[in-house]
């Protein structure tokens, strides 16, 4: 499995990298709670943007993300978004 590294570059966006491939993620930091769901996982950036994301694989990535944001939030604070 690639390495994976997980930042917060913006207030308004997370960044999440596996080995060479790298997203953004649309989440606002500003607000007192997160929202966050499987459906703001959309594409890696250039040159695999054509790389199909399957849903299952977006469950793991969005997992990933919601294990690292608890890390620094209160679970109560991540609102789960569909």
């Amino acid at each position: 499995m690639d390495s994976i590294k997980i930042s917060i570059p913006h207030f308004y966006c997370l960044e999440y990298s596996e080995g060479d491939k790298t997203m953004f993620v649309d989440i606002d930091f500003r607000e007192s709670r997160i929202l966050f769901g499987v459906s703001l996982i959309k594409e890696w950036n250039e040159p695999y943007k054509k790389e199909i994301i399957t849903p299952e694989y977006k469950k793991k990535i969005a997992d990933n993300i919601i294990s690292y944001l608890l890390k620094s939030y209160k679970p109560e604070d991540i609102m789960e978004i569909s």
